[in-house]
């Protein structure tokens, strides 16, 4: 614990850069008696004039936590270095074991400095900020505060985190924001009083703007979004999103609300806020429906009535109950009962095979008889006849069929 990487100028030449590229970097701790944190610095020293170094990081992961830093700054006139993060994932988390120190990226400059702070960006997949821990661009002194740029896909700040800027400087360059918090993510999400911030502090001091470019933004347990000035005029709030859920804009901050302001010492020097939402109609593409509402009775075809004209006839079983209450019968019976009237003759067999020849008859009128039997010609020819004196029959029968008359 308390084990630190580090470069530094302590005169006029420039301080040297420091990059880190690494699989995984994880910076943990402080030392025994708290007084030394664990981290990676690049600065500018008391009594220089050089400016300090850039640092790098570049990595996979990256894990700062109970109470480590990582930091460019400046205590003198010089100008502090630009903070850079480039992972996969990125956890800043919790303060030190006493809980008096907070874990942090800062890009800062001290009290006593005169120069200008460095910027602070990260680019991630994934960034985690909880239990205390904050990401900073801050100048503490008469310079101006760098600016803080995060890209990610997803941003999350829970328990009492924070994103800020910082400025003391009155200084305003027409080419170049300071103290501005940038953000461009597809979800950010802040609960559990987490904060997204910036204060301006002294006579003449403009707070730093916030702007946010998200798919969706949320914010739960009074965690706000703040742009402010304690003594001139506030920041300004620029949200460009799909979707904001648990937190609106109001003119002042609630302790029981998630809150959007831009504060000022007075109301008439309070910042803007600007919230844009796509431009879309939500009614587009709706049809309106019929103020008259149809009748659908009126459309139905009337049919017959059931008790005129009509009627349902039991003849018989016949294989089906009268009722549907009555069970299905094997005893299914079925007769024909239609009349019959044609008149039949019936020839006599005799035991030779002569075959007798009618004469067809050629008036039109002539009745058609029923045949009752058949001959077989000697070369094997049928023919049907009513009746014959020598029949060679083979009908089992021999016999008409008779039909019963109707009881």
């Amino acid at each position: 614990m308390g084990q630190r990487i580090q470069t530094a100028t302590l005169g006029a030449g420039k301080g040297g850069n420091l990059s880190v590229d690494a699989q995984n970097v994880q910076i943990i701790g402080r030392s025994p008696n708290g007084q030394v944190a664990s981290g990676l610095f690049a600065s500018a020293q008391l009594n220089s004039t050089g400016n300090a170094g850039d640092l790098t990081i570049k990595t996979n992961t990256l894990l700062v936590r109970d109470g480590a830093q990582v930091q460019t700054a400046t205590f003198a006139a010089g100008k502090g270095g630009n903070l850079r993060v480039d992972a996969q994932d990125v956890q800043i988390i919790g303060t030190s074991a006493d809980g008096r120190v907070s874990t942090v990226l800062v890009a800062g400059a001290d009290f006593n400095s005169t120069g200008d702070a460095g910027d602070l960006t990260v680019k991630t997949n994934t960034l985690l900020v909880r239990d205390k821990a904050g990401i900073s661009v801050e100048n503490r002194g008469r310079g101006t505060a760098g600016n803080m740029t995060l890209n990610a896909r997803s941003i999350r700040l829970n328990n009492n985190a924070s994103l800020s800027a910082n400025t003391r400087s009155p200084k305003v360059d027409p080419t170049r924001e300071q103290a501005t918090i940038n953000i461009n993510s597809q979800d950010l999400i802040i609960t559990r009083n987490s904060n997204i911030i910036t204060n301006a502090t002294g006579e003449n001091v403009i707070g730093g703007n916030i702007n946010i470019n998200t798919d969706v933004l949320v914010g739960f347990q009074n965690s706000d979004i703040s742009a402010n000035s304690d003594n001139f005029r506030g920041g300004n709030v620029r949200i460009n999103t799909q979707g904001i859920f648990g937190i609106q804009f109001r003119e002042v901050a609630s302790l029981q609300t998630s809150d959007i302001t831009a504060t000022g010492a007075t109301r008439e020097l309070s910042g803007n806020v600007q919230i844009t939402r796509p431009d879309l109609d939500p009614t587009s593409g709706l049809v309106e429906l019929p103020v008259n509402v149809v009748d659908r009775s009126g459309l139905i075809a009337q049919g017959c009535p059931a008790d005129q004209g009509n009627s349902f006839v039991i003849t018989g079983r016949g294989g089906l109950p009268p009722t549907p209450e009555q069970q299905l019968d094997d005893d299914a019976e079925w007769q024909d009962r239609r009349r019959l009237t044609v008149q039949q003759q019936i020839g006599q067999t005799k035991p030779h095979t002569e075959i007798t020849t009618q004469t067809l008859p050629t008036k039109s009128d002539t009745p058609i008889i029923e045949a009752t039997g058949w001959q077989i010609t000697p070369n094997g020819d049928i023919f049907l006849v009513a009746s014959t004196s020598n029949p060679a029959v083979h009908n089992p029968r021999n016999q008409p069929d008779t039909c019963q008359s109707r009881q």
